[in-house]
């Protein structure tokens, strides 16, 4: 499952990553220049940058009709009070701001244009043919049309449906930007229509009335795009039978970078318009925007929904991890173990005996290995046998060297301070009849070392050298015993769960005990630390002898 779940994101994945990559690679047509005729531009269809060249475009066209003498006193009138100003008539609505005599949307506070009018980036995906048929918003109905439901809720009554008040007013998907009315000056009513449009002085008859009225048009050369549904630029220029040619000291005059200082012909000034346009057409096109997509987050649908995928397969695997490791934690507890086995309380109850009796033999054999290395370690010393079990207290203080040199009641060795008394042994040397204290005399066996005849204590040696196998002879039947027990009880009540789990803890068991024998081995192999000063197999410490007096010394008298 979690494979599948997996293999299933990565398809998604792939699937988004190659939509955006032909989304990234489509080759959009040239909007104007050399083989175009007349063309709209900005609006909907390009971003701030979009936008901004969009601008730079028409004071270009501006210019063009100056050279062109196409434009009249009341043409170059308006360019000065509007256009040169950055003034627009009437003044643009909210959330937008004019620029060049044009109102354009705020980028600064997120807005896009839409249907001439400007929207949210968040709501753009939203806008349908309410807003782009410019509908109103239909009346609402009185409220004696409706009637409450037994389940809740209200609907018309029957005897109201078929009445006009009660219907539902619906409006066509039409707007004939030619027969919007305005009263004279009434500008926030085109600008409610399209943020291009205000209120001209041309009248015409509205024919639902018979009054006269004003017309909402849109802005200095600017045209109603019907397929756009909205006001925009028109460079009213046909290109599509011009060539190409290079740049002339014209075009630096239509960029208005210089100044005329000859005629040109209409021909001239058309061509080098048409090819400086040509040239712009392609950045034109790297800022159009496209549909609009819905967002969340600033993601599109897909990449939140691949977001989500991604979010909950991660949130799925952590989740089963998490219970991978919360059920090996729950398995180390025996209980939960039988419990999860099937055990009854009677099945359980000889487990855990068999655990409590496995737990004993541990601790006996434990102490039997610390004999053992003990043995091994006096053996590794070139002791016969090794050394007796435990280890030798380590002997503390000096040995007694005997009663030293005895006093009179004069104090020091008799008569003479410095000598011993007639008579007395002299200390330190061992006299005749008289036999020294901590040496061993003849005939009597040496402490602390094996006399000839006399068994030696410990393990004798047997095997590899330096190694002592265990008293029972190594892993036996004797140390599962509690595992096989449980076995057999298992076999022969039919539990075939006490069975299974006496088996496998009895073969666990062996193969435990076999892997340290092995260590015991390898470790002989590499050579087992002597034990330490003084203890069996160890060395022996030495001591200070205490001088006695010599006899040639010169000593005061007294």
């Amino acid at each position: 499952m979690e494979k599948r779940t997996l293999s299933l994101v990565t398809v998604l994945l792939l699937a988004a990553a190659v939509q955006a990559e032909e989304e990234k690679n489509i080759t959009l047509p040239k909007p104007f220049g050399i083989g175009i005729g007349p063309a709209y531009i900005g609006g909907r269809d390009t971003d701030e940058e979009g936008t901004e060249l969009s601008l730079k475009i028409y004071q270009q066209y501006i210019m063009f009709k100056r050279l062109s003498s196409m434009n009249l006193q009341e043409d170059e009138q308006y360019y000065s009070r509007w256009t040169k100003k950055g003034e627009c008539i009437g003044a643009c609505p909210q959330y937008s701001h004019c620029k060049k005599g044009i109102c354009v949307c705020k980028p600064e506070d997120s807005r896009i244009q839409v249907y001439g009018r400007c929207f949210s980036n968040s709501t753009a995906y939203f806008v349908g043919d309410k807003e782009k048929y410019r509908k109103p918003t239909p009346p609402a109905r009185p409220e004696w049309c409706f009637c409450e439901k037994k389940n809740g809720g209200r609907d018309v009554c029957p005897e109201n449906k078929r009445r006009e008040e009660c219907q539902v007013v619906t409006y066509p998907n039409n707007f004939d930007h030619n027969t919007q009315y305005c009263m004279g000056g009434d500008h926030s009513h085109c600008l409610g229509k399209d943020i291009n449009m205000f209120c001209s002085s041309n009248q015409v008859q509205d024919q639902t009335t018979g009054q006269v009225k004003n017309l909402c048009q849109c802005r200095k050369d600017m045209k109603f795009d019907t397929k756009n549904m909205e006001c925009r630029i028109r460079i009213d220029v046909d290109c599509t039978y011009e060539n190409k040619e290079k740049e002339g000291d014209l075009t630096w005059i239509l960029k208005g970078r210089d100044e005329p200082e000859k005629e040109y012909t209409l021909a001239e000034i058309k061509t080098a318009f048409c090819n400086l346009i040509d040239v712009e057409s392609a950045e034109y096109n790297a800022h159009i925007v496209g549909e609009f997509t819905y967002s969340i987050l600033g993601l599109s649908i897909g990449g939140f929904i691949a977001v989500c995928c991604i979010t909950c397969v991660t949130a799925c695997c952590c989740c089963k991890c998490c219970e991978k490791v919360k059920a090996k934690i729950r398995a180390l507890d025996p209980r939960n173990a039988m419990r999860d086995a099937g055990m009854g309380p009677g099945t359980q109850m000889a487990a855990l005996g068999a655990v409590a009796a496995g737990e004993y033999m541990e601790n006996r054999n434990d102490k039997q290995d610390e004999a053992r290395v003990a043995a091994m370690q006096g053996q590794s010393m070139g002791m016969p046998g090794g050394a007796p079990p435990g280890y030798a207290p380590v002997p503390e203080g000096y040995p007694d060297q005997g009663a030293g040199y005895p006093q009179d009641q004069r104090g020091g060795y008799g008569g003479q301070e410095g000598y011993p008394p007639a008579g007395y042994p002299q200390p330190g040397y061992p006299q005749p009849g008289y036999e020294q204290p901590g040496y061993p005399q003849p005939g009597y066996p040496q402490p602390g070392y094996p006399q000839p005849g006399y068994p030696q204590g410990g393990y004798p040696p047997q095997g590899q050298p330096g190694y002592i196998p265990p008293a029972d002879g190594g892993p036996g039947i004797m140390n599962m015993a509690p595992e096989l027990a449980l076995a057999g009880a298992g076999a022969f009540t039919g539990n075939a769960a006490m069975a299974g789990l006496g088996v496998v803890a009895a073969a666990e068991k062996m193969g435990a005990e076999e892997d340290k024998e092995d260590r015991f081995r390898a470790a002989v192999m590499k050579g087992v630390p002597p034990p330490p000063m003084g203890y069996a197999g160890g060395a022996q410490p030495s001591y200070p002898q205490n001088q006695p007096p010599y006899a040639e010394a010169n000593y005061p008298r007294q």
